[in-house]
């Protein structure tokens, strides 16, 4: 399954398929940690990219494991080739009407169950957030010239503030103590050696047992 970003330009539904595409295709660090497409697997480990509760330590940064999704009784469950993306298989089901994701958050200071939860168990709610789009990589030569040039666009995104966590890079990993992991310590391209990128990870984990370094 794979939950779907609901986007506006100016308050109106997008009506061309490609431009709904393209936007839902942007990496999720150029969207303010708003994900396009997030495929989804239950019980998957997911962080939180945003600041909801931060004195409940449910805040950006919050890694969790996803319990359940709830969606509006009238959502069809079924294929739909409104929103398909080539990267996902024929079968996947488009998720467009959310109404929010139940995630276990074990460090969240919740104090109280809330109604048939428990404890640890929060309910998170799409958020939305207004993001400026550069078209470029979209537009032909032809069109950026009818448009004097003006190729960015504003556009109004709803979709859920987690992403998946099944990695994540020394900065978003600060902080936090992990059971067990995978170290990858060769820099990115383009990027210099920093004795930082290799202490923080490292020193997230209790033992040399509970890790591996590539």
């Amino acid at each position: 399954m794979v939950i779907v970003a609901h986007d506006r330009v100016r308050n109106h539904e997008i009506d061309s398929d490609d431009l709904r595409r393209f936007l839902l295709s942007i990496p999720d660090n150029k969207t303010e940690g708003l994900p396009g497409y997030f495929p989804i697997v239950i019980n998957m480990p997911v962080l939180i990219t945003h600041n909801i509760a931060t004195e409940l330590h449910i805040s950006n940064g919050s890694i969790g494991r996803l319990v359940r999704i709830v969606t509006h009784d009238d959502q069809n469950l079924q294929n739909n080739h409104n929103f398909s993306h080539p990267k996902f298989p024929t079968n996947t089901v488009y998720i467009t009407q959310l109404l929010y994701a139940l995630v276990e958050l074990p460090q969240s200071k919740l104090t109280s169950c809330l109604t048939n939860l428990q404890p640890t168990i929060v309910p998170i709610v799409p958020q939305q957030k207004t993001i400026k789009i550069d078209l470029k990589p979209f537009i032909t030569p032809a069109q950026k010239r009818l448009l004097n040039n003006k190729t960015s666009i504003t556009i109004s995104r709803t979709q859920l503030p987690i992403v998946p966590a099944y990695a994540m890079t020394t900065h978003k990993c600060q902080g936090k103590t992990l059971p067990y992991g995978i170290i990858d310590l060769v820099p990115p391209p383009y990027s210099k050696s920093d004795l930082a990128n290799v202490y923080v990870p490292i020193s997230r984990f209790t033992s040399a047992g509970t890790m591996a370094i590539l």
